[in-house]
């Protein structure tokens, strides 16, 4: 019955999540655990100076406590409240999954961009574009921001949607909790640059690890939805296969890949963080500009491909069900 109130919790959370979106506030989860993973690097980090060595253990120190903490008091809240009560307990972990998973805020900001470009109107844009990445926006033109959307989103939509949905159907909320704590610790210290070379390096390669079947997974999704969607489905295939390792990092050229080709954009290139300049592969084929119709079919594909890894979960979960009472019989 375990397999079945997992599948049923995720099904909670994904549905809050579509409902209401994430919590705001101080109390929001993501934003405590974000206070938390940069209070143990301002410990650790400055108490580790002597090497490289002793700022890369400092980094596994980091990962370690964050972890042990995060996953401790979730897995101790789920156990006391099945105890309590079955619905109580499917309620509570529904609670976590809905904590981990941010695809209605995404899409919302979106849209806001999407409006904010179609009315050439900057400052809106740059309002809502600052909720999807941490790049430096102030400089950017409207069709620079419509780009830089698409691919925070076609990014984002592994790391904050399919991913904890996988996870959780594989270990329930605490599995989704692992996944949004891994990606958080990533955003925050995963950094190649002189301050988090060797403290961040643990992170993130354990969000690469954590990222890995995801992201191909997030892909499979979008290609079919950029199939009934009736997008460009043969190029997406194409620049998947040709550009899907064209990105910094070994997951996020999957997605990028695919909308890419869906939308018939060329997605990479200059971007500036902390005023760092610096250049990306190319992914994808310059055949027109980036305007705002295709930040709002990038957020169509979000949609659509948030929905298959629910219904690929439900079946995988449903699958392992059956075939555990096979075995129980």
């Amino acid at each position: 019955m375990m397999i079945m109130n997992s599948l049923c919790a995720l099904a909670l959370g994904y549905a809050l999540d579509m409902m209401l979106g994430d919590l705001g506030g101080s109390m929001n989860p993501v934003n405590m655990v974000k206070r938390l993973v940069q209070k143990l690097e301002n410990i650790l980090k400055n108490a580790y100076l002597e090497s490289p060595e002793a700022q890369n253990m400092a980094g596994i120190m980091l990962v370690v406590m964050t972890l042990l903490i995060c996953l401790g008091i979730s897995a101790v809240l789920v156990f006391l409240c099945y105890k309590l009560n079955v619905i109580i307990g499917i309620i509570m972990e529904g609670l976590l999954c809905w904590s981990s998973i941010s695809g209605r805020n995404m899409r919302r900001n979106l849209l806001g961009v999407y409006r904010g470009v179609r009315t050439d109107n900057i400052s809106s844009t740059r309002r809502y574009l600052k909720n999807l990445t941490d790049r430096d926006i102030e400089d950017l033109s409207t069709a620079e921001c419509a780009k830089c959307a698409v691919e925070a989103a076609a990014e984002n939509v592994v790391d904050i949607v399919v991913a904890p949905m996988f996870w959780a159907c594989l270990f329930g909320g605490v599995g989704a909790v692992f996944c949004r704590v891994v990606n958080i610790m990533d955003n925050i210290v995963g950094f190649k640059d002189d301050e988090h070379l060797h403290f961040g390096k643990v992170a993130a390669k354990l969000d690469d690890v954590v990222m890995f079947l995801p992201a191909r997974l997030a892909a499979a999704f979008m290609r079919w939805d950029a199939a009934f969607l009736r997008l460009d489905k043969k190029n997406a295939a194409r620049i998947y296969e040709r550009d899907k390792r064209h990105s910094p990092s070994p997951n996020s050229g999957c997605t990028m890949s695919v909308a890419a080709g869906a939308l018939d954009i060329q997605l990479g290139g200059s971007e500036s963080r902390n005023g760092c300049m610096t250049r990306r592969q190319l992914i994808g084929d310059n055949t027109h500009p980036i305007a705002s119709g295709e930040v709002f079919w990038i957020s169509q594909l979000l949609t659509g491909t948030s929905a298959a890894a629910m219904v690929f979960c439900a079946l995988m979960r449903t699958a392992v069900y059956l075939i555990a009472i096979q075995f129980i019989k």
